[in-house]
């Protein structure tokens, strides 16, 4: 093997290394830990990599992510050395940040230019500020103390791309905990309150001679997806759409989990009207597919429909025929 392959296949080595421990950072359970979690990985795998992660407060003035976990010694000294922890006061700095936002990609600057009072061996060092983006919106900067090299512009986009899901992912968690029960793999609320809405639902129809349908959307293509772009990727966009199709259910109608799937209760709806309105909303899930995320080729959901009294007369048979045929239908 040549010294050029080796040196290739070092580098691809190191960035898959990379990306696969981010992944983590989905589970990650606050700001404070995604910070640490940043610096441990940057000593362990890249010498330090991530030296700043900057983020824009409610008034959009940006701070800097502090992370109560011990910090690694080499990151620690760098810190110290530049003077990050006193960054509130840096005017270069944060015309850096706000060139990285406003250019929407990475930029090379010199730490010495950033922080004037960096020792001389820090002062030559050229970084990497570049903006934290996900799904095109804009989260914070990243300043990466790596070469500003091919190779150290890709480390910095491994590293800017996941912490930007990591930080969306981390606010949305703390939306959906607003929710009375949240499926952990969907993050919609869970099959528990789904199932009690449900019931309540049927009562109702019951009572006052009414109609209500239950319909469930799964994207068929996941094991596809995922296949071919991972688990963090994978588990990403099925929240995603969780968080497209709660933004597009009527006020009237409940959208839960129910069978590893989406499932929404449409209230004094016929079973027709079920997977009519069911359709659109996978409509419109793909559609937010389609522009958010190109990669995947197509986002195959299926619908099902039930609804009293039509197909049955309780939840639970209810809710049998609609797994049931679903699974029949996956399995055709």
């Amino acid at each position: 093997m040549d010294t050029q392959s080796a040196g290739s296949g070092e580098a691809e080595g190191r960035l898959l290394y990379l990306a696969e421990h981010l992944a983590e950072l989905h589970a990650s359970p606050d700001m404070r830990w995604l910070a640490g979690r940043f610096e441990f990985l940057g000593e362990k795998v890249l010498g330090a990599t991530l030296t700043l992660l900057a983020l824009p407060d409610e008034r959009g003035a940006f701070r800097v992510a502090a992370s109560a976990s011990p910090r690694p010694a080499s990151a620690h000294d760098a810190r110290t050395a530049l003077g990050i922890d006193a960054l509130a006061g840096n005017t270069a700095a944060a015309k850096a940040f706000v060139a990285a936002e406003t250019s929407g990609r990475p930029m090379t600057v010199r730490l010495a230019d950033l922080f004037p009072a960096a020792d001389s061996a820090g002062a030559g060092i050229e970084a990497i500020v570049a903006p934290l983006l996900c799904d095109r919106e804009f989260l914070g900067v990243g300043l990466f103390a790596v070469d500003a090299s091919p190779l150290g512009g890709q480390i910095a986009a491994v590293l800017a791309s996941n912490a930007a899901v990591a930080i969306s992912q981390i606010r949305e968690r703390e939306d959906a905990r607003r929710l009375h029960s949240v499926d952990p793999r969907l993050w919609v609320p869970d099959d528990h309150f789904l199932l009690e809405q449900f019931e309540r639902e049927v009562n109702r129809a019951r009572r006052y001679g009414r109609q209500v349908g239950l319909a469930l959307l799964r994207l068929e293509n996941e094991d596809a997806v995922r296949a071919r772009f991972g688990d963090f990727f994978t588990d990403h966009l099925l929240r995603r759409i969780g968080s497209q199709l709660l933004a597009s259910v009527r006020d009237s109608d409940v959208l839960g989990a129910l069978d590893g799937a989406y499932a929404v209760i449409h209230t004094e709806t016929s079973q027709a009207g079920t997977q009519l309105s069911a359709g659109r909303l996978r409509d419109a899930a793909v559609g937010m597919v389609r522009q958010r995320f190109p990669e995947v080729p197509e986002a195959r959901i299926s619908v099902r429909a039930v609804s009293y009294p039509a197909t049955a007369g309780s939840v639970e048979e209810l809710v049998a025929r609609l797994t049931a045929a679903d699974a029949e239908e996956a399995a055709a």
